[in-house]
């Protein structure tokens, strides 16, 4: 109903940001995450390694900025939660129009291993030959034994997510119930004529709020990236990095059989998240 909605009470004056997100995916897909690839063969260094963790860190926070100057100056922010542009794959794992947060640190997780010593110890040998085709050995090994401190600051990091993420979707609920209600009030007490107007009304209201929600939950986002670039190593942040581009855009990008299973993986955790899996459950590859 609010994507509907809002179709009828905004004006779209400036270029749909799908359009950049287009743009933005491209050079992320040919130009950035190949480099990043180059950056962590056998031949080259620490120093251009760490530009290109640079490049692609600082072309996601571009992303996010994009993103949040879209939704202050357009004064359409229906298009952003409800993104057209995305495809059907990607759905499952956005929250207020864009990426999960969640699916940054279980991406990260999916590194550290603490739980699945046994599985690595069978899957080794497999797994090294994989891994070791074109790359650096400190970069192979980067997740092999992570730091205590690590570990504990990605706890910290989840944390934040589970206290921040229920809040800002409970505003969100708000904002829709709200709207709802006053829309539904009104509606009874205006003539016929008037209820254009008082869709306007409640929905320039509405817009506001859910800007302003729109705005935190791309903080979120922003700022949970930036502190797992901050914990990391170099070597390490180029592997989640080379990961999480891959995920931004599954059907553009090669995966290895290892990305897949991390992808099955993330999805079985929001899975649980909401409630529609056990436990206990497993995905069968």
């Amino acid at each position: 109903m609010f994507k509907s909605v809002s179709l009828f009470s905004r004006k779209k004056t400036h270029r749909p940001f799908k359009n950049f997100y287009a743009e933005w995916i491209e050079t992320l897909k040919t130009t950035l995450l190949p480099l990043l690839r180059h950056s962590m063969s056998t031949t080259s260094s620490l120093h251009l390694l760490a530009t290109h963790v640079d490049a692609i860190h600082t072309h996601f926070q571009s992303y996010y900025s994009a993103l949040d100057l879209a939704a202050s100056s357009q004064n359409d922010v229906a298009q952003l939660l409800y993104p057209d542009y995305r495809n059907p794959l990607e759905i499952p794992f956005l929250w207020l129009g864009d990426l999960h947060p969640y699916l940054f640190t279980n991406l990260l997780r999916s590194f550290l291993n603490d739980e699945d010593e046994e599985y690595e110890d069978k899957e080794s040998d497999e797994r090294l030959n994989l891994d070791l085709v074109g790359k650096n050995l400190e970069v192979v090994t980067a997740w092999e034994i992570p730091s205590s401190g690590l570990t504990s600051r990605v706890e910290q990091i989840e944390c934040g997510l589970r206290l921040m993420v229920p809040a800002i979707s409970a505003r969100f609920r708000d904002a829709q119930k709200v709207f709802v209600e006053r829309l539904g009030v009104e509606w009874g007490r205006r003539e016929k004529d008037d209820v254009k107007g008082v869709i306007e009304e409640a929905m320039e209201v509405e817009m506001d709020e859910m800007t302003g929600v729109f705005l935190d939950a791309n903080r979120l986002r922003r700022s949970v990236l930036s502190d797992i670039m901050g914990v990391t190593s170099v070597y390490q942040a180029a592997l989640f990095l080379e990961g999480f581009s891959m995920s931004c855009r599954l059907l553009l990008s090669p995966i290895s059989s290892k990305g897949v299973a991390l992808f099955a993986g993330v999805y079985l955790c929001f899975l649980r998240v909401f409630g529609l899996l056990g436990e206990k459950a497993t995905v069968q590859l």
